[in-house]
Protein backbone atom coordinates (compact mmCIF):
# COMPACT_ATOMS: atom_id res chain seq x y z
CA UNK A 1 0.00 0.00 0.00
CA UNK A 2 2.82 2.38 0.87
CA UNK A 3 4.56 1.62 -2.44
CA UNK A 4 1.37 2.40 -4.37
CA UNK A 5 0.93 5.62 -2.39
CA UNK A 6 4.48 6.72 -3.21
CA UNK A 7 3.87 6.12 -6.92
CA UNK A 8 0.76 8.29 -6.80
CA UNK A 9 2.33 11.03 -4.69
CA UNK A 10 2.52 14.53 -6.23
CA UNK A 11 6.33 14.40 -6.43
CA UNK A 12 6.29 11.03 -8.20
CA UNK A 13 3.54 12.18 -10.56
CA UNK A 14 5.53 15.34 -11.31
CA UNK A 15 8.58 13.27 -12.22
CA UNK A 16 6.42 10.92 -14.28
CA UNK A 17 5.28 13.83 -16.42
CA UNK A 18 8.88 14.79 -17.05
CA UNK A 19 8.54 17.95 -14.98
CA UNK A 20 10.97 17.17 -12.16
CA UNK A 21 12.74 20.13 -10.64
CA UNK A 22 15.91 19.68 -12.71
CA UNK A 23 13.76 19.68 -15.85
CA UNK A 24 11.32 22.43 -14.88
CA UNK A 25 9.09 23.55 -16.55
CA UNK A 26 9.20 20.67 -19.06
CA UNK A 27 11.49 22.09 -21.71
CA UNK A 28 10.24 19.90 -24.56
CA UNK A 29 6.64 20.63 -23.65
CA UNK A 30 7.42 24.37 -23.85
CA UNK A 31 9.01 23.82 -27.25
CA UNK A 32 5.98 21.87 -28.44
CA UNK A 33 3.65 24.70 -27.36
CA UNK A 34 5.64 27.26 -29.39
CA UNK A 35 5.69 25.01 -32.48
CA UNK A 36 1.93 24.52 -32.32
CA UNK A 37 1.49 28.28 -31.89
CA UNK A 38 3.55 28.83 -35.05
CA UNK A 39 1.71 26.23 -37.13
CA UNK A 40 -1.78 27.30 -36.05
CA UNK A 41 -1.36 31.08 -36.27
CA UNK A 42 0.57 31.34 -39.56
CA UNK A 43 -2.35 30.45 -41.88
CA UNK A 44 -4.92 32.16 -39.65
CA UNK A 45 -3.20 35.55 -39.77
CA UNK A 46 -2.04 35.26 -43.38
CA UNK A 47 -2.80 38.51 -45.19
CA UNK A 48 -3.33 40.49 -41.99
CA UNK A 49 -1.52 43.82 -41.65
CA UNK A 50 0.57 42.53 -38.74
CA UNK A 51 0.87 38.96 -40.03
CA UNK A 52 4.62 39.10 -40.65
CA UNK A 53 5.38 40.72 -37.31
CA UNK A 54 3.41 38.00 -35.56
CA UNK A 55 5.03 35.28 -37.69
CA UNK A 56 8.49 36.62 -36.88
CA UNK A 57 7.62 36.62 -33.18
CA UNK A 58 6.36 33.02 -33.24
CA UNK A 59 9.30 31.61 -35.22
CA UNK A 60 11.64 33.47 -32.86
CA UNK A 61 9.89 31.81 -29.92
CA UNK A 62 10.38 28.40 -31.54
CA UNK A 63 14.10 28.97 -32.12
CA UNK A 64 14.68 30.38 -28.63
CA UNK A 65 12.68 27.56 -27.03
CA UNK A 66 14.83 25.03 -28.90
CA UNK A 67 17.99 26.67 -27.54
CA UNK A 68 16.45 26.63 -24.04
CA UNK A 69 15.53 22.95 -24.37
CA UNK A 70 19.16 21.96 -24.96
CA UNK A 71 20.90 24.70 -23.00
CA UNK A 72 22.89 22.12 -21.00
CA UNK A 73 24.23 20.39 -24.12
CA UNK A 74 27.40 22.34 -24.92
CA UNK A 75 27.91 21.12 -28.50
CA UNK A 76 24.33 21.80 -29.54
CA UNK A 77 24.23 25.11 -27.67
CA UNK A 78 27.35 26.36 -29.48
CA UNK A 79 26.10 25.34 -32.93
CA UNK A 80 22.64 26.74 -32.17
CA UNK A 81 24.02 30.14 -31.20
CA UNK A 82 26.07 30.29 -34.41
CA UNK A 83 22.99 29.57 -36.54
CA UNK A 84 20.29 31.43 -34.62
CA UNK A 85 21.89 34.88 -34.98
CA UNK A 86 21.80 35.00 -38.83
CA UNK A 87 18.47 33.10 -38.88
CA UNK A 88 16.70 35.68 -36.73
CA UNK A 89 18.73 38.67 -37.93
CA UNK A 90 17.94 38.07 -41.59
CA UNK A 91 14.26 37.63 -40.80
CA UNK A 92 14.08 40.99 -39.06
CA UNK A 93 15.92 42.75 -41.90
CA UNK A 94 13.67 41.14 -44.52
CA UNK A 95 10.68 42.77 -42.85
CA UNK A 96 11.78 46.04 -44.47
CA UNK A 97 13.61 45.10 -47.66
CA UNK A 98 13.77 42.38 -50.32
CA UNK A 99 17.10 40.73 -51.02
CA UNK A 100 17.31 37.27 -52.54
CA UNK A 101 20.81 36.59 -51.20
CA UNK A 102 19.69 37.51 -47.69
CA UNK A 103 16.54 35.41 -48.11
CA UNK A 104 18.57 32.36 -49.09
CA UNK A 105 21.09 32.88 -46.27
CA UNK A 106 18.31 33.21 -43.70
CA UNK A 107 16.46 30.16 -45.02
CA UNK A 108 19.65 28.06 -45.03
CA UNK A 109 20.49 29.03 -41.43
CA UNK A 110 16.91 28.38 -40.28
CA UNK A 111 16.83 25.00 -42.04
CA UNK A 112 20.20 23.99 -40.57
CA UNK A 113 19.17 25.16 -37.09
CA UNK A 114 15.97 23.10 -37.21
CA UNK A 115 17.86 20.09 -38.59
CA UNK A 116 20.38 20.24 -35.76
CA UNK A 117 17.50 20.52 -33.28
CA UNK A 118 15.81 17.44 -34.77
CA UNK A 119 19.07 15.49 -34.50
CA UNK A 120 19.42 16.56 -30.85
CA UNK A 121 15.83 15.57 -30.11
CA UNK A 122 16.13 12.15 -31.76
CA UNK A 123 19.45 11.54 -29.97
CA UNK A 124 17.73 12.34 -26.71
CA UNK A 125 14.92 9.91 -27.49
CA UNK A 126 17.40 7.10 -28.07
CA UNK A 127 19.28 7.69 -24.81
CA UNK A 128 16.41 7.98 -22.31
CA UNK A 129 15.56 4.95 -20.19
CA UNK A 130 11.90 5.75 -19.47
CA UNK A 131 8.93 7.43 -21.11
CA UNK A 132 7.44 10.59 -19.65
CA UNK A 133 5.05 13.26 -20.87
CA UNK A 134 8.00 15.50 -21.70
CA UNK A 135 9.72 12.75 -23.72
CA UNK A 136 6.53 12.22 -25.72
CA UNK A 137 6.50 16.00 -26.33
CA UNK A 138 10.10 15.72 -27.59
CA UNK A 139 9.06 13.01 -30.08
CA UNK A 140 6.21 15.19 -31.38
CA UNK A 141 8.53 18.23 -31.55
CA UNK A 142 11.02 16.35 -33.71
CA UNK A 143 8.27 15.26 -36.12
CA UNK A 144 6.82 18.77 -36.45
CA UNK A 145 10.24 20.41 -36.81
CA UNK A 146 11.07 18.01 -39.64
CA UNK A 147 8.09 19.46 -41.50
CA UNK A 148 9.12 23.07 -40.80
CA UNK A 149 12.77 22.42 -41.76
CA UNK A 150 11.68 20.86 -45.07
CA UNK A 151 9.44 23.88 -45.69
CA UNK A 152 12.55 26.07 -45.66
CA UNK A 153 14.27 23.58 -47.97
CA UNK A 154 11.38 23.80 -50.44
CA UNK A 155 11.50 27.60 -50.25
CA UNK A 156 15.22 27.46 -51.07
CA UNK A 157 14.50 25.31 -54.13
CA UNK A 158 11.89 27.81 -55.32
CA UNK A 159 14.20 30.77 -54.69
CA UNK A 160 16.97 29.06 -56.62
CA UNK A 161 14.76 27.75 -59.42
CA UNK A 162 11.45 29.68 -59.73
CA UNK A 163 8.58 27.54 -61.00
CA UNK A 164 9.71 24.38 -59.19
CA UNK A 165 6.11 23.72 -58.17
CA UNK A 166 2.91 23.53 -60.20
CA UNK A 167 1.40 26.46 -58.28
CA UNK A 168 3.13 29.76 -57.50
CA UNK A 169 3.68 29.38 -53.75
CA UNK A 170 5.29 32.78 -53.29
CA UNK A 171 2.96 35.64 -52.39
CA UNK A 172 3.71 39.28 -53.07
CA UNK A 173 4.41 41.23 -49.92
CA UNK A 174 2.15 44.25 -49.44
CA UNK A 175 5.11 46.37 -48.37
CA UNK A 176 7.32 45.27 -51.24
CA UNK A 177 9.49 43.23 -48.89
CA UNK A 178 10.61 39.64 -48.96
CA UNK A 179 8.22 37.21 -50.69
CA UNK A 180 9.50 34.38 -48.48
CA UNK A 181 7.99 35.67 -45.23
CA UNK A 182 4.32 35.89 -46.28
CA UNK A 183 4.64 32.63 -48.24
CA UNK A 184 6.26 30.34 -45.68
CA UNK A 185 2.91 28.90 -44.57
CA UNK A 186 2.34 27.69 -48.17
CA UNK A 187 5.63 25.77 -48.12
CA UNK A 188 4.81 24.49 -44.63
CA UNK A 189 1.47 23.21 -45.90
CA UNK A 190 3.10 21.40 -48.82
CA UNK A 191 5.84 20.05 -46.54
CA UNK A 192 3.38 18.40 -44.15
CA UNK A 193 1.39 16.99 -47.08
CA UNK A 194 4.60 15.23 -48.14
CA UNK A 195 5.63 14.28 -44.59
CA UNK A 196 2.30 12.61 -43.85
CA UNK A 197 2.04 11.23 -47.43
CA UNK A 198 -1.45 12.75 -47.67
CA UNK A 199 -1.00 13.71 -51.32
CA UNK A 200 -3.91 16.06 -52.02
CA UNK A 201 -2.55 16.77 -55.49
CA UNK A 202 -3.27 20.52 -55.43
CA UNK A 203 0.48 21.25 -55.45
CA UNK A 204 2.93 19.06 -57.35
CA UNK A 205 6.72 19.30 -57.69
CA UNK A 206 7.92 20.15 -61.18
CA UNK A 207 11.70 20.51 -61.00
CA UNK A 208 14.04 17.62 -60.22
CA UNK A 209 15.15 19.24 -56.98
CA UNK A 210 11.59 19.67 -55.73
CA UNK A 211 10.71 16.09 -56.66
CA UNK A 212 13.76 14.64 -54.93
CA UNK A 213 13.11 16.59 -51.72
CA UNK A 214 9.44 15.57 -51.76
CA UNK A 215 10.29 11.88 -52.03
CA UNK A 216 12.97 12.13 -49.35
CA UNK A 217 10.59 13.81 -46.92
CA UNK A 218 7.84 11.24 -47.51
CA UNK A 219 10.25 8.34 -46.89
CA UNK A 220 11.81 10.05 -43.85
CA UNK A 221 8.40 10.72 -42.33
CA UNK A 222 7.37 7.08 -42.58
CA UNK A 223 10.66 5.80 -41.17
CA UNK A 224 10.47 8.26 -38.29
CA UNK A 225 7.00 7.14 -37.28
CA UNK A 226 7.87 3.45 -37.51
CA UNK A 227 11.18 3.62 -35.64
CA UNK A 228 10.31 6.19 -32.96
CA UNK A 229 6.91 4.73 -32.11
CA UNK A 230 8.53 1.30 -31.73
CA UNK A 231 11.21 2.86 -29.51
CA UNK A 232 8.70 4.60 -27.23
CA UNK A 233 6.43 1.56 -27.01
CA UNK A 234 9.42 -0.62 -26.13
CA UNK A 235 10.50 1.79 -23.39
CA UNK A 236 6.99 1.94 -21.95
CA UNK A 237 6.71 -1.86 -21.83
CA UNK A 238 10.11 -2.17 -20.16
CA UNK A 239 9.21 0.57 -17.70
CA UNK A 240 5.89 -1.11 -16.81
CA UNK A 241 7.55 -4.49 -16.28
CA UNK A 242 10.16 -2.89 -14.02
CA UNK A 243 7.50 -1.20 -11.89
CA UNK A 244 5.55 -4.47 -11.48
CA UNK A 245 8.52 -6.27 -9.96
Amino acid sequence: MSERTSILSPAALWRRLGLARHNWPGRFTVLLATILLLLVTQPIFSGHAFAQIFATATISLVLLSAVYAFRTTKTYFTIALILIVPALGSRFVLQFTANQTLEMAGAICSCLFLTVTVVALVSRLFTVKSVSFDIISAAICAYLLIGVAWAYAFALVELRNPGSFSIALFQKSAGGGSPLLPSLHNFTYYSFVCLTTTGFGDITPVSEGARSLSVMEAVFGQLYMAILVARLVGLEIAQSMKEER
